[in-house]
């Protein structure tokens, strides 16, 4: 271990003030890309640094070890949720009750200030890795993951990677899927002095949305399976109709559903319009397709993924966590979807989700890290780079 004095211990705080106080929402990266570059710089790491568009940077900071050896990639994104509804100043970070305020503050700048921390901290003993640690800092993964689906693209190789997302400083090794689906029904339209609800998409809309909620969490239930439990549906947005004088003739229900590993869209979409075309009348037509909402570029999909338990980047954690906290890090799913998917999947990198913070504080409108577990943090990554690379 190379261990921080105190002096650093304070730079571990200010560093991730300054992440925090740099606005970063979605689409405006620009400035924290310098930022992260700048401090890549300082620490005297390597710095490789692509556009994946306008003011939108994926910036490397490779810290190359002593002999040769396997690489472990740490990731974190630099972009943030909105801050339209936030309570005070979303970009003045604020220290209170060990806990540190604002926009990013959990979502996830922690998480990226502690693997940066860790990168810096190691610096001092790179002759004891074996290989490289890459800290990949990359937009859009609030919207669109293409910072992390370019270093996908890019080729980069490693052995193992680490996302930072909030975990509770839990060991998240598997994630469902996440598929949006347009279901639409269409109808006849008429004046309504000569209507049938047969012919009403919005009346048969109502119809199979009901029959979508009977049916589905039974035929889910014996799809469960032991980590990730069963699929997940939710109807999220319902457009349709024109005049109230007039029969509706279209209305479309955008769903989300979170896919188990196995399912294909084929079977997913194919037992939807099944229960869909059994509700509603013969005189509606009814659709599956894949909504363009949030759709990613170039075809990408939202897999559903898992890395084994005995995996070495997990055992590794897990030995980490256990020197710092005491205790073994809990291993299991995460709820949500994030880019360890694409990671995993499409450029092969075997990827756990594990960083400081509780998720349920990100979008929030006032965020929030516990500033012991960040601390925590970093000398977990630290401690993990030294053993995967040691």
């Amino acid at each position: 271990m190379c261990r921080g004095n105190e002096m650093e211990m304070d730079e571990d705080i200010r560093l991730l003030q300054r992440l925090v106080a740099i606005p970063s929402v979605s689409g405006a990266e620009q400035a924290i890309g310098d930022a992260v570059e700048a401090e890549f710089r300082n620490m005297g790491l390597e710095v490789e640094r692509y556009e994946i568009g306008n003011g939108r940077p994926v910036v490397l900071g490779i810290l190359r070890g002593g002999r040769p050896g396997p690489a472990l990639l740490f990731d974190g994104h630099t972009d943030t949720h909105p801050v339209e509804d936030y309570l005070g100043d979303p970009f003045e970070p604020r220290i209170e009750d060990g806990r540190l305020y604002g926009r990013g503050a959990v979502d996830m700048k922690g998480g990226l200030a502690a693997m940066m921390r860790a990168a810096g901290r190691l610096k001092s003993c790179r002759e004891k890795l074996a290989g490289s640690l890459i800290v990949a800092a990359v937009p859009d993964e609030e919207l669109l993951s293409q910072g992390t689906a370019f270093l996908a693209e890019l080729g980069v190789k490693a052995q193992a990677g680490i996302v930072g997302e909030p975990t509770g400083l839990k060991i998240g090794r598997a994630m469902r899927g996440v598929t949006h689906i347009d279901l639409t029904v269409t109808g006849t339209p008429k004046h309504t002095s000569s209507w049938s609800g047969d012919e009403n998409a919005i009346v048969q809309m109502g119809k199979i949305l009901a029959a979508l909620d009977r049916e589905l969490p039974e035929r889910y239930e014996r799809r469960r399976q032991e980590l990730l439990g069963t699929p997940l549906f939710n109807v999220g947005l319902i457009r349709g109709g024109g005049k109230p004088n007039v029969v509706a003739r279209e209305c479309t229900a955008t769903l989300l559903r979170r896919d188990l590993p196995g399912e294909v869209p084929e079977m997913v979409f194919g037992e939807l319009l099944e229960i869909a075309e059994k509700a509603a009348s013969g005189a509606c037509k009814v659709s599956v397709a894949e909504s363009p909402i949030q759709r990613r570029p170039g075809g990408g999909k939202r897999l559903p993924m898992e890395v084994e338990p005995g995996s070495r980047i997990v055992e590794v954690l897990k030995h980490s966590a256990r020197q710092v906290t005491g205790a073994e890090a809990e291993d299991g799913m995460v709820p949500f979807w994030c880019d360890a998917s694409i990671l995993t999947n499409e450029a092969g990198i075997p990827t756990v989700v594990f960083g400081p913070g509780d998720i349920a504080c990100a979008h929030s409108r006032e965020e929030w890290i516990d500033l012991k577990q960040y601390r925590d943090c970093i000398e977990i990554y630290e401690r993990a780079a030294l053993g995967f690379l040691g």
